[in-house]
């Protein structure tokens, strides 16, 4: 009978059960260990239920301080019903114990006399049906009732009694343990703590969830009690009278100089002795709380409090003005740049503009150090600091940007600008804060492009800090849009900055907006930047790479730092930057042929684009990298889904959105040989022999063009699209390119040689899809120059690639040809490792979520999957697949 509250315990639940069982049979004791608060009297309470269910009589008794002092007080709780009903109680067995719990006169009984008296009326009540003995809080019993429950439960054996007792970790009593069976309570672990408060609080913020979790360390009764009143903004949490009754008790015992110093550990996060007591003389205060088992001090010096809840209770018991007092003391000791502004903040009750300087400085320093959410409390507690009104309005637009770009906080960057806006309207970092909501919320190109590129032709003074970030952003809403119009602003912003562009900054610049003509300087220093990101934190420096990386291919030289941030993301930090890194993982996922793990990350992008209002990204995850995937797998539904976005994009000047829309066709009609349609599209993103300037998306279509131009009769249009490939030097971009280049000219030529360069490009296998579809165009080369064996060795490899992305119809074509080739025998379209597994369980009678379920996959996974199994087994229901999964296992 497991009560619903007890997670995590499945193994000491095992324990107690079985040692209920067992003392019903052959009597026991067990004695269970652990913190405060851990969740001994649950698991007493439980193996409780247990005993009554079975039938067994239950007594149990607790020990509570002010009965401490009182002989043999605990034994009446426990005792006295049960004697009263006794057929011994008037015996001469009984006496002692009648006159220990004041049923009878006389001198006072030796502690055996009464411990046998026990035994007597322990045997007598067992011989009628098992006894469980539950006594809690052990140490706090009083002398005698320890002393009688120790002699008494090394004599339990055979009686069919049971003895639990429940006891608090490094307190001690009078009860002799030493010997008897334990089972020591660890903290919850990690899921099963997040289990319980996910059950507790379901409406926690990730952030705050994850805090609770951090603070409580495992323990039960911290993650129930700890959300109950929130956070303030200070990072302290209050303290519910539950929590306080265990903890604050402990404290107030100590003596007062001793308190001041635990209050300065508390305040101080990571702590050292020197921080914490000032002098060396100081440090012998720290003595008593380390005897009452309050601290730690390692050999280091640190400062640790032994629990979490210590530590909170220290500063609950602290007035406002002993914590400003220590927080003022902390900011001239700590050596870090970050706690020592935050200390200045804490101690400071009025507006001051020195100490907002240094915690906007302090802001900065957080957030390149990882904590977006940080960098955004520090800027707006500077920002309530600030005297002068500019000062205040930057700071708080700094504040909103963040929160948009980075923290996902849509609603709060709202809040901020507006109160920016009414401290000192018109600054750079303002347009910069208003033009970053409105993009990301509204996609508004155009508005947004028009506030920065006027914000930057001010002639006010402006950090050089702020102007970069304008940059930054204007690049990304200059290709959102896809106009060559909109970058003029841009280069010309960036050349007024006379070679003073940081080095992100001068990479992006070049390979986001023009990569084809800009790139190849630019490419050492951006493989120089990628490989400081094994020590890069700063969300907003990872994400910048990650998108300065995309069209030149090198997003895998930065995937660590992207998977950094979106854990980051998942953890209730950085939930925007987590979004965008998202995106070009997803990127990389759909070129690398990760596609499963892409349509995963679609997936959770999207809920978290509708959780915190980001059209913009969901525009490019759902509507784009997702309906790509689902068209190159030949799902359907892609190009309805492209349409709309088309109609989006159009009425709103989005020409990036639309290019997405013509690459979903393009690889739609491709799919299903529709080669005519296929080039419309291609060409609709940058036209025949063009590789259009400012539209970078055209190097993710220049074998689309060429092919689908060869296959329409265009061959004049691939030739010069092949030509302007070559002549542009795209080859020296990256790999994929190297191989693509000869490729096209392969097509257009029939040159088997330059095929065969193009397959055996260095780094060509790391771009599975578009390598299987050159080895695709080689074999069909080499079949009709009758090079068979040849034609048949590049067909199987693409047929082998296709099939493991789950790319359906040009696996189908390629074994259409490799058909032709004569090939003897030719097996048949072979099922992925996830299609084969799909396949069995839907035959089996599950549904397409049931199946999603078992795999750890999305239901619209399976969907595309069985699309694609269908025709691979040559059936057209799922009735029929428990048949052809036979005759294809016995074939």
């Amino acid at each position: 009978m497991t009560t619903p509250r007890i997670v995590g315990r499945a193994a000491e639940l095992r324990i107690m059960h079985s040692f209920v069982e067992v003392a019903e049979r052959d009597g026991g004791c067990l004695l269970v260990v652990g913190e405060a608060g851990i969740g001994k009297s649950l698991l007493l309470e439980d193996a409780a239920a247990t005993a009554t269910a079975n039938g067994d009589r239950l007594l149990r008794a607790a020990g509570t301080e002010f009965e401490a002092d009182i002989s043999f007080a605990a034994l009446n709780q426990l005792l006295l019903p049960a004697v009263r009903e006794s057929a011994l109680i008037e015996g001469p067995q009984t006496e002692p114990l009648r006159i220990a719990l004041g049923l009878a006169a006389g001198p006072a009984p030796s502690y055996l006399s009464v411990s046998n008296a026990v035994l007597a009326v322990l045997h007598e009540l067992a011989g009628r049906r098992p006894v469980l003995i539950i006594v809690d809080d052990v140490p706090d019993l009083d002398r005698s009732s320890a002393v009688v429950l120790g002699l008494v439960a090394r004599r339990l054996t055979g009686l069919r009694v049971g003895l639990l007792m429940g006891q608090r970790t490094g307190d001690s009593g009078f009860f002799e343990n030493a010997g008897m069976p334990e089972m020591v309570l660890a903290p919850l672990d990690d899921p099963a703590s997040a289990d319980l408060l996910m059950h507790a609080h379901p409406d926690l913020d990730p952030r705050t969830r994850n805090r609770v979790l951090a603070e409580a360390q495992g323990n039960p009764l911290a993650l129930i009690e700890l959300p109950a009143d929130g956070y303030a903004n200070d990072g302290e949490m209050p303290m519910s009278r539950r929590l306080q009754d265990l903890f604050a008790s402990r404290v107030r015992r100590l003596p007062e100089p001793t308190r001041a110093l635990l209050l300065l550990a508390a305040l101080s996060g990571p702590a050292d002795v020197r921080t914490v007591a000032g002098s060396s003389d100081a440090v012998e205060h720290l003595d008593a709380a380390l005897q009452e088992g309050i601290i730690d001090v390692d050999r280091a010096g640190h400062v640790r409090f032994r629990h979490p809840l210590s530590r909170f209770a220290v500063i609950e018991l602290a007035t406002p003005a002993e914590r400003m007092d220590a927080h003022r003391q902390l900011a001239g000791r700590s050596p870090d740049p970050v706690r020592r502004a935050w200390h200045l903040a804490e101690s400071t009750l009025r507006p001051d503009e020195e100490v907002a300087a240094t915690l906007e400085r302090a802001a900065h320093i957080v957030r390149r150090r990882g904590d977006a959410v940080a960098s955004v409390e520090s800027l707006t507690r500077a920002a309530e600091l600030s005297t002068d009104r500019e000062a205040r309005a930057r700071r708080l637009a700094d504040a909103a940007t963040i929160g948009a770009e980075l923290t996902g906080a849509l609603g709060s960057a709202e809040e901020l600008l507006d109160a920016a806006n009414r401290a000192a309207p018109g600054s750079l970092e303002l347009s910069v804060a208003a033009a970053s909501v409105l993009l990301n919320r509204d996609c508004a190109v155009d508005t947004a492009h028009r506030l920065l590129t006027l914000a930057l032709d001010g002639d006010g003074p402006v950090e050089h800090r702020s102007v970069c970030d304008a940059l930054h952003l204007l690049l990304m809403v200059c290709w959102f849009g896809g106009r060559a119009a909109l970058w003029e602003p841009f280069h010309a912003a960036m050349d007024r900055l006379d070679g003073d562009v940081p080095a992100t900054l001068r990479i992006s610049g070049a390979t986001f907006s023009d990569p084809v003509r800009l790139a190849r300087p630019v490419l050492p220093l951006l493989e120089a930047e990628t490989h400081t990101l094994v020590r890069t934190y700063d969300p907003l420096q990872i994400i910048r790479l990650g998108v300065a990386a995309v069209y030149v291919d090198r997003i895998d030289d930065c995937r660590d730092a992207l998977w950094r941030v979106v854990e980051d993301g998942r953890r209730g930090g950085a939930v925007s930057a987590a979004l965008n890194a998202m995106i070009t993982l997803s990127v990389d996922g759909w070129m690398r042929g990760r596609w499963d793990e892409a349509q995963r990350l679609v997936a959770e992008g999207l809920i978290l684009c509708e959780k915190h209002g980001y059209q913009r990204y969901s525009i490019i995850l759902g509507g784009y990298i997702g309906t790509l995937i689902r068209a190159a797998r030949g799902g359907a539904g892609a190009d309805e889904a492209a349409d709309e976005m088309d109609r989006w994009a159009t009425a709103r000047g989005v020409n990036m959105a639309r290019a997405f829309a013509h690459h979903v066709h393009s690889i739609a009609a491709q799919a299903r040989g529709d080669f005519s349609t296929a080039y419309e599209h291609a060409v609709a993103v940058s036209p025949a022999g063009v590789l259009a300037p400012h539209m970078p998306h055209a190097l993710w279509l220049v074998l689309d063009v060429v092919e689908s131009a060869v296959r329409s009769g265009r061959r004049p249009q691939a030739q010069a699209h092949a030509r302007v490939m070559r002549e542009s030097g795209i080859r020296d971009l990256s790999p994929r390119l190297a191989m693509l280049v000869p490729a096209a000219e392969a097509l257009v030529s029939d040159d088997l040689a330059l095929f065969e360069q193009a397959v055996t490009t260095p780094g060509a296998s790391q771009f599975p899809f578009e390598l299987a579809r050159v080895r695709l165009c080689y074999g069909e080369a080499l079949r009709r120059a009758r090079q068979l064996v040849a034609a048949r060795r590049q067909l199987a490899a693409a047929v082998e690639l296709f099939e493991n992305l789950g790319a359906a119809p040009w696996a189908r074509r390629a074994f259409a040809e490799l058909r032709a080739t004569g090939q003897p025998h030719a097996a048949p379209e072979r099922l992925t490792g996830q299609e084969t597994a799909i396949a069995h369980l839907a035959a089996a009678g599950m549904t397409n979520k049931d199946i999603a379920v078992r795999l750890g996959i999305a239901p619209a996974t399976v969907a595309a999957n069985l699309y694609r199994i269908f025709p691979k087994l040559g059936i057209s229901s799922r009735a029929a697949l428990r048949d052809a999964l036979s005759a294809r296992d016995h074939t």
